[in-house]
């Protein structure tokens, strides 16, 4: 680990793994011309990582998003140099860059990397980012995903060779999750009493305190042994209490209460500041307006400035490894939680938790399954 922050420090490039790509990282406080020259030889398109709040405070979310969390912005001078674009991203990361030097799209992809870093999300900008606050810089990285000669992701193999030939410093995603694990927390076990319900039976509530908010966890039997049937779900005031027609969360999350009644064994967290796949209460009514005036879920997310999902799963990953869990059935549909939660090292197998579409929410079920890839099945 020592060898990566030092690496840093000195501006140099390093690898990133895990089990699907590699990526190449170096601070944006120190990208060079050298660096960008390495990145255009062996990789593929630019990653601007920072969090969401310096993203708002430089002035970038009045851009567009597209398609993923990401804005492709670029200087606006053509024929841009190594050397031209390092300075071009060193200074943006500054907030020194003015608005008409900026041009969209472009081929610099900026993305929304949580602050937590890998202990909130297990992603290669977060990953870069802890990289780069270690090494005493800002909390901005610029990364590429690594490919080989014929253009094919490169495997781990690949990449710790070139790593090695080009004497640069490798670690995985895994390794640096374990590595800030040994000495951080960031979810703190406050309270637990008895939670009587009407319909699900009675429970043990735990709250948590966390640096995305106060955690709610119902808790019920020794879910430190054998497979545990976990429900992650996120805050939903208008379908989890006035059960809403325009989506399925309040009756996913009676579904999932009533599978771990029924076993009597599980584990249910309520994420807050997941309202509106993380826009907030005020921002999704906005974007039930959007729709209602023909814009779907995510093009409505992204007409008010925000990317289309905000959420991420490592603080419920810690509650579970604070509450002993290991091997997991997640009531879910969407994929991205079954892989965050993989990189924390848990077992998981899915536990699909699907409701009867209405006539209200048919289009935003479909966009789920078509714009994420929720594994849902819907008939036209």
């Amino acid at each position: 680990m020592q060898e990566i922050i030092e690496a840093a420090k000195a501006g140099k490039p390093f690898i990133i793994f895990d089990d699907k790509k590699s990526v190449v990282g170096i601070p944006a406080d120190v990208v060079s011309g050298s660096v960008i020259a390495f990145i255009m030889k062996n990789c593929d398109e630019y990653r601007l990582a920072m969090p969401w709040r310096r993203i708002v405070s430089l002035g970038l979310n009045r851009f567009i998003f597209y398609g993923e969390n990401v804005i492709p912005l670029d200087c606006s001078k053509n024929g841009i140099s190594a050397e031209e674009r390092a300075s071009f991203i060193k200074r943006l990361v500054k907030g020194e860059v003015k608005p008409d030097e900026i041009v969209v799209p472009g081929r610099i992809f900026v993305e929304d990397a949580k602050e937590g870093g890998v202990l909130e999300r297990p992603g290669f900008g977060e990953a870069c980012i802890d990289i780069a606050r270690m090494a005493g810089f800002s909390n901005s990285a610029l990364y590429s995903t690594l490919i080989t000669h014929s253009g094919e992701i490169a495997t781990h193999e690949y990449a710790v060779e070139l790593a090695n030939q080009n004497g640069l410093p490798a670690i995985s995603t895994k390794e640096l999750i374990m590595h800030r694990l040994k000495s951080e927390k960031l979810v703190k076990r406050v309270v637990e009493a008895t939670l009587p319900t009407k319909f699900y039976g009675t429970f043990k509530a735990i709250g948590y305190e966390t640096p995305i908010g106060e955690m709610f966890t119902l808790v019920r039997g020794d879910v430190s042994e054998g497979d545990v049937l976990v429900r992650i779900h996120s805050e939903c005031l208008t379908g989890d209490v006035f059960h809403s027609l325009r989506c399925d969360c309040g009756d996913q999350l009676e579904k999932a209460l009533k599978m771990i009644d029924k076993e009597d064994k599980g584990v249910a967290i309520y994420m807050r500041g997941h309202e509106g796949r993380g826009i907030g209460l005020i921002n999704k009514l906005m974007a039930y307006k959007l729709q209602e005036e023909g814009k779907d879920t995510v093009e409505a997310n992204i007409e008010l400035g925000f990317p289309p999902d905000m959420r991420s799963y490592g603080i419920a990953a810690q509650i579970l490894m604070d509450l002993g869990v290991k091997s997991i059935r997640l009531m879910t549909n969407n994929p991205l939680k079954i892989d965050e939660l993989k990189k924390y090292g848990f077992k998981i197998v899915r536990e699909p938790i699907e409701v009867e579409p209405s006539e209200e929410n048919i289009k935003y079920l479909k966009v789920k399954k078509e714009k994420m890839h929720h594994m849902l099945c819907i008939n036209d």
